[in-house]
């Protein structure tokens, strides 16, 4: 039976054989330029990609920019084929309109409560104010 240390030796022995005869081939420099290559050739796909994202981006807004251009120069008279797009265009600058609205309603309350609250403060400053007067003078006398 063969010990563990054999088998040790017995396996770092085809490893050696293994490099050495990949080494004479001239298989490392082939397998590192491959390698190299194909590092190359997935940069190239990953810059490729971003490229097209962005290509992608800005034609959606040229698209988005000609659709506009052409709602505001028809919107009276779409063509039949643009009216159920028309339509839902309206409902949803309606929608925003309102929401705005809300959102005016709210500033504007908020901004009168706190306007409220700032005439409480300076009550309540002067009132403070008066208080460290009464007490001082007070004190003065004793």
């Amino acid at each position: 039976m063969a010990s563990y240390k054999d088998i040790l030796n017995g396996t770092l022995r085809g490893l050696g054989d293994k490099v050495k005869e990949v080494s004479e081939a001239g298989g490392v420099k082939e397998i590192y330029t491959r390698g190299a290559e194909r590092a190359k050739s997935y940069a190239r796909a990953a810059k490729l990609s971003l490229e097209i994202n962005g290509d992608s981006e800005e034609l959606r807004k040229v698209y988005a920019e000609i659709g506009k251009l052409y709602f505001e120069q028809n919107e009276a008279a779409p063509g039949a084929l643009y009216a159920g797009l028309f339509a839902q265009a309206e409902e949803i600058r309606a929608r925003l309109k309102d929401k705005e609205a809300e959102i005016r309603a709210m500033r504007e309350s908020f901004d009168a409560a706190q306007a409220e609250k700032a005439g409480d403060i300076e009550v309540e400053i002067g009132e403070f104010e008066d208080i460290v007067n009464a007490t001082e003078s007070d004190g003065q006398g004793q």
